[in-house]
């Protein structure tokens, strides 16, 4: 399926009438009809029912999924006016294979219904491990561990899967950034901690298995929440891991879209940070300009 049809299936079922049908879905649909209505500025209103419904047309996508784990060439346009887990979720569910085994979600980003319904993670038991998460289903297949990734109280060599999205970045920084920013960081922040948490993933995981790693990057940032990683960061956390480097791609935001790039094209860009600036660019970039994506095997 194009990205263009997929597109248009989220559209379509959007604006279709709806009677005594499931009330949530009802709700979604009218959500994301009102954000394809109006000015789709990112975290609007619909935007994120907007994003779920894509993701999972996408995740479903056999071709496209193809396209992620081989780090192949996007669709033009594609990911338009949408944040960076709209290539973040495919590229590491394209990674997670056929394995059964236990994965550990370092940071509670696989922790929603959407995606706990998928193919790939209707089978899989979770240990969603975090300082904290807004929602919390009881599901056997699912654990909760509320702590700290940089000290887990987990035994060695325990799991072959972690997932890590968009989460190192805020390791050894505050989680209130609406009260916390670049011209006001928190005073308490450690930011080479990220460091032992990576050191963490690798003495949980099992020889063999694998860390599954994404970071906003670019130039390096401090914005008082989060840090975005740049280049010597990236070097840092592959020679700790001391494992082997299964892929590495790089996503940017580029001209109203998600594009495969090399790291070399996204080394000076900065992270958009709508706490600080107030206002969104035209091409409704979200939040981080680029992504890197590691898949390092133990």
């Amino acid at each position: 399926m194009s990205w263009q049809a997929l597109l248009h299936r989220v559209q379509s079922k959007a604006k279709s009438q709806l009677s005594g049908g499931n009330q949530q879905e009802g709700f979604e649909d009218r959500a994301i009809d009102l954000y394809l209505s109006g000015s789709r500025l990112p975290f609007s209103s619909g935007y994120t029912e907007y994003k779920e419904r894509l993701l999972q047309n996408i995740l479903s996508d056999n071709a496209l999924m193809d396209q992620f784990r081989g780090g192949k060439t996007l669709p033009e346009g594609f990911g338009a006016r949408l944040d960076e887990r709209i290539v973040e979720y495919p590229w590491v569910f394209s990674r997670l294979g056929s394995d059964t085994g236990l994965i550990v979600d370092a940071g509670s980003t696989f922790n929603k219904q959407s995606l706990l319904e998928t193919a790939a993670l209707k089978d899989r038991k979770i240990l969603i491990y975090t300082l904290e998460t807004d929602w919390i289903t009881y599901d056997p297949r699912l654990s909760y561990l509320f702590g700290d990734l940089r000290d887990m109280i987990l035994r060695n060599e325990m799991t072959r899967t972690i997932v890590c999205i968009s989460t190192l970045e805020h390791v050894g920084f505050t989680y209130e950034y609406k009260t916390y920013s670049r011209n006001n960081p928190w005073p308490h922040a450690t930011p080479d901690s990220y460091l032992s948490a990576v050191a963490e993933f690798r003495r949980i995981l099992e020889p063999g298995g694998h860390l599954l790693l994404t970071v906003p990057f670019g130039r390096y940032e401090n914005h008082g929440w989060l840090q975005q990683f740049d280049a010597p960061m990236i070097d840092k956390v592959k020679g700790l891991f001391e494992g082997k480097v299964r892929a590495e791609t790089y996503y940017r935001y580029v001209d109203g879209g998600w594009r495969v790039v090399s790291a070399a094209e996204c080394a000076d860009l900065s992270y958009f940070n709508i706490h600080e600036t107030g206002s969104f660019e035209e091409d409704g970039l979200a939040a981080a300009r680029a992504v890197c994506c590691i898949d390092l095997e133990k």
